[in-house]
């Protein structure tokens, strides 16, 4: 119920119970638009495309341009120009578009401001991912998270570690997990755990390895696969540019392999490799229950060490709310008491 309204304002603009923006027009209470509508044209704005937006917030692609249509009609004008490759904000939507990230903002504070002061940890917790650690690490932290803070919901945003950065850079998330750090000004990490790559092929492809003493994987050179059918994750993957970074470091170019085909998921490169499709390097992490299982067979390579850390990032000159800063603050707990910020 709104309170305290002059009827006889044109406009007046404020935050209810349910985080509406209200307007009182002609004397009469009219619903203009909410946050969740304002979180959904950030994200086609920076996006540049309705069909990303949905993919990044979880909503089909027709829903998220409903709720576009909708803004416009309730602001009385196009707030996108359509009629572009790349939809492409208009002189409404730029002015949109720089107050809509601080109304978004102010809600941010206000919901942080209470929690604060009553020590509230609950609410919903949006988290981007780069696909190792979105599979193999999240799910026992946030277990063990909610464990604590039962009344915190989340989400998990699964892309490369560009994208991920990217989306933590641009304010979409507060925090991210990758397998590279975030060399960028604006960013910094915290390093959760270390990740070493192998090479995994289907248990009917014969590898020249020889075992090496104390190593629970046999040893393979790389030298002496590389007419070998390979696959390779797709560019931005933090795996395949830990792989490339090392064959350029060790052989001061990237060595020729007999590349067959890329692959844009965790998942699908296993499969396609338990298949017997090729050749690939991989985080042990991701592979373990198939080394078990004897679906996959893994090797350590011989002549290039993979060793990696995986991260935790976020905006070095934003103060995290209450909700994400504990969860930060846990994360570093749960991986290690000695994690390094940088």
């Amino acid at each position: 119920m709104l309170k305290n309204i002059d009827p006889e304002e044109h406009l007046s603009v404020f935050v209810s119970d349910t985080f509406c923006i209200i307007g009182i027009i002609g004397g009469r209470e009219r619903r203009i638009m909410d946050f969740h509508q304002l979180k959904i044209f950030l994200e086609v704005a920076r996006q540049k495309s309705f069909s990303r937006a949905a993919e990044n917030i979880f909503l089909s692609q027709p829903t998220v341009s409903a709720h576009i249509k909708k803004l416009e009609d309730e602001v009385g004008t196009p707030l996108l120009d359509r009629s572009r490759r790349e939809l492409q904000l208009t002189e409404a939507g730029k002015i949109l578009f720089q107050y809509a990230q601080e109304l978004l903002e102010m809600k941010e504070q206000a919901l942080s401001a209470i929690q604060e002061k009553y020590k509230l940890i609950e609410g919903h917790l949006d988290v981007a991912a780069s696909s190792v650690p979105g599979s193999y690490l999240l799910p026992r932290l946030l277990q063990s998270f909610r464990e604590k803070y039962p009344g915190v919901t989340f989400s998990i945003l699964l892309r490369d570690t560009g994208q991920v950065l990217r989306s933590v850079k641009d304010y979409s998330y507060d925090l991210g997990f990758t397998g590279e750090p975030g060399n960028r000004k604006e960013l910094g990490q915290a390093k959760l755990v270390e990740d070493e790559l192998i090479l995994v092929a289907s248990p009917k492809i014969q590898l020249p390895a020889a075992k090496q003493a104390g190593s629970s994987l046999p040893t393979a050179r790389l030298s002496a696969c590389t007419n070998m059918p390979f696959l390779l994750r797709e560019p931005g993957s933090a795996t395949r540019m830990v792989f490339e970074k090392a064959l350029r470091k060790q052989w001061g170019r990237d060595i020729s392999l007999n590349v067959i085909g890329y692959l844009e998921s965790q998942e699908a490169i296993k499969e396609a490799a338990k298949a017997g499709l090729g050749l690939t390097v991989i985080s042990k992490k991701a592979v373990e229950e198939e080394l078990r299982a004897g679906l996959l067979k893994g090797y350590r390579l011989q002549d290039l060490p993979l060793k990696r850390n995986f991260y935790i990032v976020f905006r070095k000159k934003s103060i995290l709310p209450p909700l994400s800063l504990a969860f930060f603050q846990f994360a570093l707990e749960f991986f290690s008491n000695n994690s390094q910020t940088t």
